[in-house]
C-alpha cells in the first residue's frame, strides 16, 4: 500500500508539500516527486512491501510513467505469460510492461487492488484506474487551471479549499454512507470501483467515468453446478487467491484470526502456505472477546498466536484523529476498534491477510435469510406485515428474537428502496426533518437493480456488493489499516472469486436459515468440529454506552455549538429532541444517529480549521 497524488497542469510547490506532509502515513518509506513534459506532475509515498530496492515510483520508460498503490498479486505469472522483461522485480514494472504490450486490455489480467495513475507519453494521456472492488481509493478534480487526483479527499481538500455540498450531507444522514462518483466537496469526485477515466494532457481535458468490469453479468447467470463440485472449486480458488496473497511479499505476512469461519478458512489455507506463520486475535476489555474460539483455531492450525489486547480509555482522545483520518463524515461506528486493530497489529508485521468480503460475496449476514425465502416474502406476510408494522413498539435489545420479528415486518411492509434501505443502514432519517433533498445517485443505483430479473437474494446481495462494501466497509478498512502503515489482503475478493460466487445457486449461499452455507461447508473441512455452525460475530461496539457516557462531553460540545452544519441540513428540533431522548426511537438507533451526526460535526469543523 501506498499513497499517489498527482497533477496535470500547474501545480504549486506548496501543493506538493502538502501532498508530502499528509500521505507520508501511507508511505512512510518514502516520498518522490518527478515532473514529466509537458505539465505531468506525479508524486508517490511508498510502504516498501515488494521489491524493496528496485520498486521506486514514480517508475517510467520511453513510452509511459506510473504511479500505482496497491499489489498485483499475479505479476510474476502474467511476465511469464506475457514473456516481460523488466530490470526489477517489482509489479510496479509488470504494469509498464503489460500495457506497452497490450495498452488498457491489460486491465483483465490484473489481480490484485489498486489505484492507478498512468501517464501515456506518445498518446499524451493520463489514465486513472481502480480495481474492481474498490479496494484502494482514488479521487480527482478538474479547475480552471489544472486537474488533480490523489489517494486521499483530505489531501484535495486542503490543495483546493471546495465548499461543501449539503445535499452529500443529507444523503449521508438519511443512507449512513456519501455514495457515488460526488463527494461532500463540490468539484471533487470519486472514481467509481471498476472504472476508469482519461485525461488528455494538452488540452487539459477529463472524460467521463468509463466502466471496464462489473460483477453483474455473474449474478445474472446461475451456474449449473453441484453442491460438491461448488465446494471443490471454491476450495481451489480460494487456496490460489491465499497463496498468491502470501508469497507476493518481500515481507512477514500474518493472518487476523477471529472466531469466524471467514478468517479462520482464509487462515487454515495460509499455513499450508507458510506453516507456522503468525496469527493475531483482538481482546477487547470488558468488551468484544473471541479470544477463548481464536486460540482453539490457532492450536488447530499449529500458527504463533498472539492476542493483542485493546482498550477504549483513550478513546475520547484519540476520536477526533479516527474520525477525521476519512476525510468525509463516516457513520461506522466500527471505524473505532478497526483503528485500534490495525495500530496494535503494525508493532508486529507490515501486511495482514483478512477474511473481509467473504459475507458479501457468499451470503454471510441475517438479513439475506428472508430474502432467500420464499414463504417470509408471500402475500399473507407482506400484507400482515404491513398492519402491523406500523403500530410495533420499538426493540430494546437488538440481538433479541423480537428485534428479528420486528425488522422483518419493517421489511416486509416496504417495496424496493425503502426496503433495502430499512435492511441495510441504521440512520433511515425520514425525509420530512430534511431542510435539503438527498442526492439521487443511491437511490437510482438501487432501483436499477431491484429492476433487474434475478432473485430477491441477488438483488440484495449485488445491491450490497456495489453500495456498502466499496463506500463504507472497503473504505473503514483502507483507511484504519493505513492510519498504521498497515496493509491488509483479502483473499475473497479476488478476481476468480468475485467472478465465481455470484452465480452459484442460491441455496448454496442461504439455505433456510443457515446462512453462508457453502462456506460452513468449507469451513467443517479445516477448522475444529463445530465451528462452522458458529453464528456471525462483528465487531460488537457498545456503541449506547459511548454515546452516553464516553463520547457525550464531546457531543455536547459539537452538537451544541452554534457553528452546527446540521442546522442548514436538518430541522433543529429533531436535533434537540434527539439529544435530549424525547423521539420514539430505540436506544440502538439514537446512538447510532447521534454518532453520526457527531462524526459529521468533527468533520466540518475540521475543514474550517484546516
Amino acid at each position: 500500500m501506498c499513497g499517489i497524488f498527482g497533477n496535470v497542469g500547474r501545480l504549486k510547490e506548496s501543493d506538493m508539500q502538502v501532498a508530502e506532509r499528509m500521505l507520508c502515513h501511507r508511505g512512510p518509506d518514502g516520498q518522490v516527486y518527478k515532473t514529466y513534459a509537458p505539465n505531468v506532475h506525479l508524486f508517490h509515498a511508498r510502504l516498501s512491501i515488494v521489491d524493496i530496492a528496485g520498486g521506486t515510483q514514480p517508475m517510467d520508460n520511453e513510452d509511459a510513467a506510473i504511479i500505482f498503490n496497491g499489489e498485483i498479486y499475479n505479476h510474476q505469472d502474467l511476465r511469464e505469460q506475457f514473456n516481460l522483461k523488466g530490470s526489477t522485480h517489482s509489479d510496479t514494472e509488470t504494469i509498464l510492461l503489460l500495457y506497452k504490450q497490450l495498452g488498457l486490455d491489460m486491465l483483465q489480467h490484473l489481480e490484485g487492488m489498486f489505484a492507478i495513475a498512468l501517464y501515456d507519453k506518445r498518446q499524451g494521456k493520463v489514465f486513472l484506474i481502480r480495481d474492481r472492488a474498490g479496494k484502494k481509493p482514488l479521487y480527482f478534480s478538474k479547475t480552471n487551471e489544472s486537474i488533480y487526483f490523489g489517494s486521499e479527499q483530505n489531501v484535495l481538500q486542503k490543495v483546493l479549499r471546495p465548499s461543501i455540498r449539503l445535499s452529500a450531507m443529507a444523503t449521508y444522514l438519511h443512507t449512513g454512507m456519501v455514495y457515488g462518483e460526488d463527494t461532500p466537496f463540490e468539484g471533487i469526485h470519486e472514481l467509481r470501483p471498476g472504472h476508469l477515466i482519461q485525461i488528455d494532457v494538452q488540452r487539459g481535458a477529463l472524460s467521463e467515468q468509463r466502466q471496464w468490469w462489473s460483477i453483474e453479468p455473474f449474478y445474472e447467470k446461475t451456474a449449473d453446478i453441484s453442491e460438491e463440485e461448488a465446494l471443490d472449486e471454491l476450495d481451489r480458488l480460494l487456496k490460489l487467491a491465499v497463496r498468491k496473497r502470501i508469497e507476493s511479499s518481500d515481507l512477514e505476512v500474518g493472518c487476523f484470526l477471529s472466531g469466524g469461519i471467514d478468517s479462520g478458512i482464509v487462515t487454515a489455507m495460509a499455513t499450508e502456505v507458510k506453516p507456522g506463520l503468525r496469527t493475531f486475535t483482538v481482546k477487547f476489555s470488558n468488551e468484544y472477546d473471541e479470544s477463548v474460539i481464536a486460540r482453539k483455531v490457532a492450536d488447530h492450525l499449529g500458527t504463533n498466536h498472539q492476542e493483542l489486547s485493546v482498550s477504549y480509555d483513550h478513546l475520547l482522545q484519540d476520536f477526533e484523529k479516527i474520525v477525521n483520518a476519512y476525510g468525509e463524515p463516516f457513520v461506522d461506528d466500527s471505524q473505532i476498534p478497526s483503528y485500534y486493530v490495525a495500530r496494535e497489529a503494525r508493532k508486529h508485521l507490515t501486511v495482514i491477510v483478512n477474511g473481509d468480503g467473504g459475507d458479501e460475496l457468499f451470503g454471510g449476514y441475517r438479513r439475506y435469510v428472508p430474502y432467500a425465502n420464499a414463504l417470509l416474502r408471500s402475500r399473507g406476510v407482506k400484507a400482515l406485515s404491513k398492519i402491523v408494522a406500523p403500530v410495533l413498539p420499538s426493540p430494546s435489545n437488538k440481538m433479541s428474537l423480537y428485534n428479528y420479528g420486528y425488522r422483518l415486518a419493517k421489511l416486509n411492509s416496504l417495496e424496493n428502496y425503502d426496503q433495502y434501505l430499512s435492511a441495510s443502514s441504521d440512520m433511515i432519517l425520514d425525509k420530512s426533518v430534511f431542510k435539503v433533498e438527498p442526492d439521487t445517485a443511491f437511490e437510482d443505483t438501487v432501483h436499477s437493480i431491484y429492476d433487474k430479473d434475478i432473485s430477491d437474494l441477488r438483488k440484495i446481495m449485488l445491491a450490497d456488493f456495489e453500495t456498502i462494501l466499496p463506500y463504507i466497509l472497503l473504505k473503514k478498512i483502507d483507511i484504519s489499516s493505513m492510519q498504521s502503515s498497515l496493509e491488509g489482503r483479502s483473499p475473497f475478493l479476488s478476481r476468480d472469486i468475485m467472478e465465481f460466487a455470484p452465480s452459484l445457486p442460491d441455496n448454496l449461499k442461504v439455505k433456510g436459515r443457515t446462512t453462508k452455507y457453502i462456506l460452513r461447508k468449507l469451513a467443517a473441512q479445516y477448522l475444529p468440529a463445530g465451528n462452522e455452525k458458529l453464528p456471525k460475530k462483528g465487531f460488537e461496539v457498545p456503541i449506547i454506552d459511548m454515546v452516553e457516557n464516553t463520547l457525550q462531553p464531546m457531543i455536547k460540545d459539537y452538537l451544541y455549538s452554534s457553528n452546527c452544519l446540521y442546522k442548514d441540513v436538518l430541522e433543529s428540533s429533531f436535533v434537540e429532541k434527539l439529544i435530549n431522548d424525547k423521539m420514539a426511537m430505540s436506544k440502538d438507533k439514537r446512538a447510532k444517529v447521534l454518532f453520526g451526526l457527531l462524526t459529521m460535526e468533527i468533520w466540518y469543523r475540521n475543514q474550517r480549521s484546516a
